[in-house]
Protein backbone atom coordinates (compact mmCIF):
# COMPACT_ATOMS: atom_id res chain seq x y z
CA UNK A 1 0.00 0.00 0.00
CA UNK A 2 1.84 3.31 -1.15
CA UNK A 3 1.87 6.74 0.76
CA UNK A 4 -0.81 9.32 0.33
CA UNK A 5 -0.12 11.55 -2.75
CA UNK A 6 1.71 14.77 -2.87
CA UNK A 7 -0.87 17.93 -3.97
CA UNK A 8 -0.06 18.11 -7.20
CA UNK A 9 -0.30 14.63 -8.03
CA UNK A 10 -3.40 14.41 -6.23
CA UNK A 11 -5.25 17.47 -8.30
CA UNK A 12 -4.18 16.36 -11.26
CA UNK A 13 -6.26 12.64 -10.32
CA UNK A 14 -9.27 14.38 -8.77
CA UNK A 15 -9.65 16.59 -12.04
CA UNK A 16 -8.50 14.32 -15.11
CA UNK A 17 -11.52 13.52 -17.14
CA UNK A 18 -10.53 10.16 -19.15
CA UNK A 19 -11.02 9.48 -22.56
CA UNK A 20 -14.98 8.50 -24.01
CA UNK A 21 -13.95 5.13 -24.69
CA UNK A 22 -17.34 4.13 -26.16
CA UNK A 23 -18.92 5.11 -22.70
CA UNK A 24 -22.58 5.79 -25.16
CA UNK A 25 -22.83 2.41 -25.64
CA UNK A 26 -22.73 1.02 -21.95
CA UNK A 27 -24.69 4.45 -21.47
CA UNK A 28 -27.02 3.11 -23.60
CA UNK A 29 -27.86 -0.71 -22.52
CA UNK A 30 -28.10 1.12 -19.08
CA UNK A 31 -30.82 3.49 -19.75
CA UNK A 32 -32.82 1.09 -21.69
CA UNK A 33 -32.44 -1.54 -18.89
CA UNK A 34 -33.29 1.21 -16.52
CA UNK A 35 -36.15 2.89 -18.40
CA UNK A 36 -38.40 -0.21 -19.55
CA UNK A 37 -38.66 -1.58 -15.99
CA UNK A 38 -39.51 1.97 -14.33
CA UNK A 39 -42.06 2.19 -16.65
CA UNK A 40 -43.41 -1.45 -16.42
CA UNK A 41 -44.19 -0.79 -12.41
CA UNK A 42 -45.53 2.69 -13.41
CA UNK A 43 -47.81 1.54 -15.92
CA UNK A 44 -49.02 -1.45 -13.16
CA UNK A 45 -49.43 1.17 -10.39
CA UNK A 46 -47.15 -0.33 -8.07
CA UNK A 47 -44.37 2.54 -7.90
CA UNK A 48 -43.29 1.00 -4.88
CA UNK A 49 -42.11 -1.68 -6.73
CA UNK A 50 -39.47 0.87 -7.98
CA UNK A 51 -36.42 0.07 -5.79
CA UNK A 52 -36.49 -3.81 -6.61
CA UNK A 53 -37.09 -2.82 -10.10
CA UNK A 54 -34.38 0.03 -10.47
CA UNK A 55 -31.41 -2.52 -8.27
CA UNK A 56 -32.26 -5.06 -10.86
CA UNK A 57 -31.54 -2.89 -13.74
CA UNK A 58 -27.98 -2.05 -12.14
CA UNK A 59 -26.82 -5.83 -13.93
CA UNK A 60 -26.44 -3.77 -17.02
CA UNK A 61 -24.01 -1.73 -15.50
CA UNK A 62 -21.37 -4.70 -15.17
CA UNK A 63 -18.98 -5.74 -18.10
CA UNK A 64 -18.92 -2.78 -19.55
CA UNK A 65 -16.11 -2.87 -21.60
CA UNK A 66 -16.29 -6.89 -21.75
CA UNK A 67 -17.17 -9.17 -25.01
CA UNK A 68 -20.77 -10.34 -24.92
CA UNK A 69 -20.41 -13.71 -23.68
CA UNK A 70 -17.78 -12.54 -20.39
CA UNK A 71 -20.18 -9.57 -19.83
CA UNK A 72 -23.30 -12.00 -19.81
CA UNK A 73 -21.68 -14.29 -17.29
CA UNK A 74 -20.67 -11.55 -15.29
CA UNK A 75 -23.66 -10.03 -15.12
CA UNK A 76 -25.65 -13.15 -14.59
CA UNK A 77 -23.31 -13.39 -11.25
CA UNK A 78 -23.97 -9.62 -10.41
CA UNK A 79 -27.80 -10.45 -11.13
CA UNK A 80 -27.78 -13.41 -8.93
CA UNK A 81 -25.84 -11.15 -5.64
CA UNK A 82 -27.93 -7.80 -6.46
CA UNK A 83 -30.83 -10.08 -6.26
CA UNK A 84 -29.71 -12.13 -2.93
CA UNK A 85 -29.16 -8.09 -1.14
CA UNK A 86 -32.34 -7.08 -2.27
CA UNK A 87 -34.21 -9.91 -0.46
CA UNK A 88 -31.75 -10.21 2.57
CA UNK A 89 -32.92 -6.65 2.67
CA UNK A 90 -36.86 -7.61 2.72
CA UNK A 91 -35.76 -9.93 5.15
CA UNK A 92 -34.10 -7.03 7.69
CA UNK A 93 -36.82 -4.85 7.33
CA UNK A 94 -39.63 -6.86 8.27
CA UNK A 95 -37.40 -7.72 11.78
CA UNK A 96 -38.09 -5.21 14.80
CA UNK A 97 -35.21 -2.95 16.11
CA UNK A 98 -33.86 -3.40 12.25
CA UNK A 99 -31.26 -0.31 12.69
CA UNK A 100 -28.72 -1.76 14.52
CA UNK A 101 -29.52 -5.51 12.62
CA UNK A 102 -28.84 -3.83 9.02
CA UNK A 103 -25.18 -2.58 10.39
CA UNK A 104 -24.17 -5.82 11.26
CA UNK A 105 -25.84 -7.54 8.18
CA UNK A 106 -24.41 -4.83 6.09
CA UNK A 107 -21.09 -5.25 6.78
CA UNK A 108 -20.77 -8.97 6.63
CA UNK A 109 -22.53 -8.89 3.45
CA UNK A 110 -19.75 -5.97 2.47
CA UNK A 111 -17.56 -8.69 3.08
CA UNK A 112 -18.84 -11.46 1.40
CA UNK A 113 -19.91 -9.45 -1.65
CA UNK A 114 -15.96 -7.92 -1.82
CA UNK A 115 -14.89 -11.62 -2.00
CA UNK A 116 -17.49 -12.63 -4.86
CA UNK A 117 -16.16 -9.30 -7.16
CA UNK A 118 -12.22 -10.64 -6.31
CA UNK A 119 -13.23 -14.42 -7.17
CA UNK A 120 -14.98 -13.24 -10.09
CA UNK A 121 -13.26 -10.21 -11.65
CA UNK A 122 -15.99 -8.13 -11.61
CA UNK A 123 -16.03 -4.94 -13.51
CA UNK A 124 -16.86 -2.20 -11.75
CA UNK A 125 -15.24 -4.38 -8.50
CA UNK A 126 -16.40 -4.10 -4.62
CA UNK A 127 -19.74 -4.59 -3.32
CA UNK A 128 -20.76 -0.92 -3.82
CA UNK A 129 -24.29 -1.61 -5.58
CA UNK A 130 -25.25 -4.82 -3.54
CA UNK A 131 -24.88 -3.44 -0.08
CA UNK A 132 -26.47 -0.33 -1.11
CA UNK A 133 -29.44 -2.48 -2.43
CA UNK A 134 -29.71 -4.22 0.23
CA UNK A 135 -29.59 -1.96 2.68
CA UNK A 136 -31.75 0.71 0.72
CA UNK A 137 -34.68 -2.11 0.33
CA UNK A 138 -33.89 -2.92 4.48
CA UNK A 139 -35.03 0.87 5.24
CA UNK A 140 -38.38 1.02 3.71
CA UNK A 141 -41.51 0.11 5.23
CA UNK A 142 -42.47 -4.10 4.11
CA UNK A 143 -45.71 -5.69 3.72
CA UNK A 144 -46.67 -9.68 3.66
CA UNK A 145 -45.95 -9.39 -0.50
CA UNK A 146 -42.80 -7.71 0.36
CA UNK A 147 -40.59 -10.71 -0.32
CA UNK A 148 -42.50 -12.02 -3.71
CA UNK A 149 -42.43 -8.86 -5.04
CA UNK A 150 -38.63 -8.30 -4.74
CA UNK A 151 -38.03 -11.69 -6.24
CA UNK A 152 -40.34 -11.30 -8.91
CA UNK A 153 -39.54 -7.34 -9.76
CA UNK A 154 -35.67 -7.50 -9.29
CA UNK A 155 -35.63 -11.10 -11.44
CA UNK A 156 -37.53 -10.01 -14.38
CA UNK A 157 -35.98 -6.84 -14.46
CA UNK A 158 -32.21 -8.41 -14.31
CA UNK A 159 -33.28 -10.87 -16.91
CA UNK A 160 -34.41 -7.82 -19.21
CA UNK A 161 -31.39 -6.36 -18.36
CA UNK A 162 -29.17 -9.72 -19.59
CA UNK A 163 -30.62 -9.34 -22.47
CA UNK A 164 -30.22 -6.23 -23.44
CA UNK A 165 -26.58 -7.41 -22.05
CA UNK A 166 -26.00 -9.46 -25.27
CA UNK A 167 -26.82 -6.38 -27.68
CA UNK A 168 -24.12 -3.85 -29.10
CA UNK A 169 -20.63 -4.95 -30.93
CA UNK A 170 -17.57 -5.03 -29.73
CA UNK A 171 -15.02 -3.24 -32.57
CA UNK A 172 -13.19 -6.16 -34.94
CA UNK A 173 -9.85 -4.99 -32.53
CA UNK A 174 -11.18 -6.17 -29.33
CA UNK A 175 -12.85 -9.59 -30.99
CA UNK A 176 -9.48 -10.43 -32.09
CA UNK A 177 -8.15 -9.78 -28.60
CA UNK A 178 -10.74 -11.63 -27.24
CA UNK A 179 -11.88 -14.48 -28.98
CA UNK A 180 -7.97 -16.27 -28.43
CA UNK A 181 -8.19 -16.42 -24.74
CA UNK A 182 -11.70 -18.29 -24.82
CA UNK A 183 -10.92 -20.81 -27.68
CA UNK A 184 -8.11 -22.90 -26.02
CA UNK A 185 -5.66 -24.57 -27.96
CA UNK A 186 -5.44 -22.40 -31.40
CA UNK A 187 -4.93 -23.77 -35.06
CA UNK A 188 -1.49 -23.54 -36.25
CA UNK A 189 0.58 -25.22 -33.73
CA UNK A 190 -0.05 -22.11 -31.29
CA UNK A 191 -1.34 -22.68 -27.76
CA UNK A 192 -3.71 -20.03 -25.92
CA UNK A 193 -4.03 -20.34 -22.18
CA UNK A 194 -7.42 -21.03 -21.29
CA UNK A 195 -9.40 -19.46 -18.77
CA UNK A 196 -8.59 -20.32 -15.08
CA UNK A 197 -11.65 -22.28 -13.03
CA UNK A 198 -13.50 -21.39 -10.27
CA UNK A 199 -11.56 -23.61 -8.08
CA UNK A 200 -8.14 -21.53 -9.50
CA UNK A 201 -9.70 -18.14 -8.92
CA UNK A 202 -10.53 -19.49 -5.11
CA UNK A 203 -7.22 -20.26 -4.57
CA UNK A 204 -5.45 -17.36 -6.89
CA UNK A 205 -7.54 -15.04 -5.28
CA UNK A 206 -7.37 -15.82 -0.82
CA UNK A 207 -3.54 -16.79 -1.32
CA UNK A 208 -3.01 -13.51 -2.44
CA UNK A 209 -1.07 -11.01 0.01
CA UNK A 210 -3.44 -8.48 1.53
CA UNK A 211 -6.70 -10.30 0.03
CA UNK A 212 -7.94 -11.18 3.89
CA UNK A 213 -6.89 -7.94 4.95
CA UNK A 214 -9.10 -5.90 1.98
CA UNK A 215 -12.06 -8.14 3.48
CA UNK A 216 -11.59 -6.91 6.64
CA UNK A 217 -11.05 -3.29 5.82
CA UNK A 218 -14.44 -3.38 4.20
CA UNK A 219 -16.14 -4.49 7.28
CA UNK A 220 -14.65 -2.69 9.49
CA UNK A 221 -15.71 -0.08 7.58
CA UNK A 222 -19.28 -0.49 7.02
CA UNK A 223 -19.90 -1.43 10.94
CA UNK A 224 -18.44 1.62 12.16
CA UNK A 225 -19.81 3.85 9.42
CA UNK A 226 -23.22 2.56 10.10
CA UNK A 227 -23.18 2.49 13.91
CA UNK A 228 -21.67 5.67 14.54
CA UNK A 229 -24.32 7.22 12.49
CA UNK A 230 -27.17 4.60 13.87
CA UNK A 231 -25.85 5.86 17.09
CA UNK A 232 -25.97 9.77 16.37
CA UNK A 233 -29.58 9.13 15.16
CA UNK A 234 -28.89 10.44 11.71
CA UNK A 235 -31.11 9.27 9.23
CA UNK A 236 -30.54 7.12 6.10
CA UNK A 237 -27.26 5.60 7.71
CA UNK A 238 -27.20 3.05 4.85
CA UNK A 239 -25.24 6.15 3.16
CA UNK A 240 -22.71 6.27 5.66
CA UNK A 241 -21.80 2.35 4.53
CA UNK A 242 -21.54 2.98 0.92
CA UNK A 243 -19.76 6.17 1.46
CA UNK A 244 -17.34 4.02 3.81
CA UNK A 245 -17.06 1.47 1.09
CA UNK A 246 -16.07 3.45 -2.34
CA UNK A 247 -12.65 4.60 -1.02
CA UNK A 248 -11.79 1.22 0.38
CA UNK A 249 -12.22 -0.46 -2.89
CA UNK A 250 -9.37 1.32 -4.39
CA UNK A 251 -6.03 -0.15 -5.29
CA UNK A 252 -4.38 1.46 -3.06
CA UNK A 253 -4.18 4.59 -0.35
CA UNK A 254 -3.42 7.22 -2.74
CA UNK A 255 -5.98 6.03 -5.14
CA UNK A 256 -8.22 5.94 -1.91
CA UNK A 257 -7.75 9.28 -1.00
CA UNK A 258 -8.71 10.84 -4.80
CA UNK A 259 -11.78 8.69 -4.62
CA UNK A 260 -12.63 10.59 -1.07
CA UNK A 261 -12.37 13.81 -2.73
CA UNK A 262 -14.53 12.60 -5.93
CA UNK A 263 -17.31 10.95 -3.67
CA UNK A 264 -17.30 13.95 -0.98
CA UNK A 265 -17.24 16.81 -3.96
CA UNK A 266 -19.55 14.80 -6.61
CA UNK A 267 -22.00 14.05 -4.08
CA UNK A 268 -22.00 17.91 -2.38
CA UNK A 269 -22.63 18.85 -6.01
CA UNK A 270 -25.12 16.63 -6.70
CA UNK A 271 -27.16 17.43 -3.93
CA UNK A 272 -27.48 20.55 -5.20
CA UNK A 273 -28.72 19.50 -8.73
CA UNK A 274 -30.99 17.01 -6.66
CA UNK A 275 -32.59 19.83 -4.46
CA UNK A 276 -33.27 21.73 -7.38
CA UNK A 277 -34.75 18.57 -9.33
CA UNK A 278 -36.80 17.46 -6.09
CA UNK A 279 -38.00 21.17 -5.49
CA UNK A 280 -40.54 20.12 -8.98
CA UNK A 281 -42.06 17.08 -7.28
CA UNK A 282 -41.32 14.90 -10.27
CA UNK A 283 -43.96 12.07 -9.83
CA UNK A 284 -44.78 9.57 -12.18
CA UNK A 285 -43.93 9.52 -15.84
CA UNK A 286 -41.71 12.51 -15.38
CA UNK A 287 -39.77 11.29 -12.21
CA UNK A 288 -39.26 8.09 -14.07
CA UNK A 289 -37.54 10.25 -17.11
CA UNK A 290 -35.63 11.84 -15.11
CA UNK A 291 -34.12 9.09 -13.48
CA UNK A 292 -33.20 7.43 -16.75
CA UNK A 293 -31.32 10.53 -17.73
CA UNK A 294 -29.64 10.77 -14.75
CA UNK A 295 -28.74 6.87 -15.24
CA UNK A 296 -27.67 7.89 -19.16
CA UNK A 297 -25.29 10.63 -17.89
CA UNK A 298 -24.10 8.79 -15.21
CA UNK A 299 -22.78 5.96 -16.78
CA UNK A 300 -21.65 8.79 -19.96
CA UNK A 301 -18.93 10.13 -17.34
CA UNK A 302 -18.35 7.20 -14.42
CA UNK A 303 -15.60 5.67 -16.25
CA UNK A 304 -14.31 9.39 -17.07
CA UNK A 305 -14.13 10.77 -14.04
CA UNK A 306 -15.86 9.22 -10.52
CA UNK A 307 -16.83 12.67 -9.23
CA UNK A 308 -18.43 14.19 -12.05
CA UNK A 309 -20.74 11.21 -12.38
CA UNK A 310 -21.92 11.80 -8.50
CA UNK A 311 -23.24 14.92 -9.72
CA UNK A 312 -25.76 12.78 -12.05
CA UNK A 313 -25.47 9.74 -9.41
CA UNK A 314 -26.54 11.47 -6.21
CA UNK A 315 -30.03 12.88 -7.42
CA UNK A 316 -30.72 9.71 -9.26
CA UNK A 317 -30.28 8.32 -5.82
CA UNK A 318 -32.52 10.60 -4.39
CA UNK A 319 -35.20 10.43 -6.64
CA UNK A 320 -35.57 6.65 -6.75
CA UNK A 321 -36.22 6.91 -2.95
CA UNK A 322 -38.84 9.47 -3.50
CA UNK A 323 -40.45 6.93 -5.92
CA UNK A 324 -40.97 4.31 -3.89
CA UNK A 325 -40.99 6.22 -0.35
CA UNK A 326 -41.49 9.67 -0.21
CA UNK A 327 -39.60 11.79 2.72
CA UNK A 328 -39.03 15.47 3.56
CA UNK A 329 -37.16 16.65 0.63
CA UNK A 330 -34.80 18.93 3.32
CA UNK A 331 -34.31 15.92 5.14
CA UNK A 332 -33.09 13.61 2.82
CA UNK A 333 -30.35 16.23 1.23
CA UNK A 334 -29.29 16.99 4.31
CA UNK A 335 -29.13 13.14 5.93
CA UNK A 336 -27.07 12.16 2.41
CA UNK A 337 -24.73 15.31 3.07
CA UNK A 338 -24.17 14.23 6.79
CA UNK A 339 -23.48 10.29 6.06
CA UNK A 340 -21.38 10.68 3.09
CA UNK A 341 -18.88 12.95 5.23
CA UNK A 342 -19.39 10.66 8.07
CA UNK A 343 -18.48 7.44 6.15
CA UNK A 344 -15.80 9.24 3.83
CA UNK A 345 -13.97 10.21 6.91
CA UNK A 346 -14.31 6.75 8.65
CA UNK A 347 -13.09 5.01 5.32
CA UNK A 348 -10.09 7.31 5.32
CA UNK A 349 -9.39 6.46 8.95
CA UNK A 350 -9.17 2.60 8.10
CA UNK A 351 -7.56 2.82 5.26
CA UNK A 352 -4.50 4.87 6.70
CA UNK A 353 -4.88 2.47 10.04
CA UNK A 354 -4.21 -0.51 7.49
CA UNK A 355 -1.20 1.37 5.83
CA UNK A 356 0.24 1.76 8.92
CA UNK A 357 -0.57 -1.88 9.85
CA UNK A 358 1.14 -3.16 6.69
CA UNK A 359 4.52 -0.27 7.10
CA UNK A 360 4.79 -1.86 10.42
CA UNK A 361 5.06 -5.33 9.21
CA UNK A 362 7.55 -4.83 6.31
CA UNK A 363 9.44 -3.07 8.93
CA UNK A 364 9.58 -6.09 11.23
CA UNK A 365 10.69 -8.12 8.07
CA UNK A 366 13.20 -6.00 7.12
CA UNK A 367 14.35 -6.19 10.80
CA UNK A 368 14.10 -9.79 10.60
CA UNK A 369 16.36 -10.00 7.76
CA UNK A 370 19.42 -8.34 9.27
Amino acid sequence: MSSSPSLSAWLRAVFTVGSHAGAHRVALRAGVSVAAPLLAVWALGHVEWTLYAAFGAFTALYGRASATLPRLKMQASAAAIMMSSMLIGVAVASLPDREWVVVGVAAVWTMIVAAVSDVLRWHPPGPLFAVFALCAVASVPVTSNSFRDALLVSGATAIFALAVGCVGHVRPARRAAVAPAMAGPAAGGLTVRKRPGLRSRLHETFSRPGEWLLLARFGIAAAVAGSLSTAFGIGHPYWAIVSAIVPIASANMSHSFVRATHRVLGTLAGLVLAWAILSLNPSGLTAIVTVVALQVAAELLVGRNYGLALVFVTPLALVMIELSHPVDTQTLIADRAVETLLGTVVALGVVVAAWLVARRRTARRRTARR
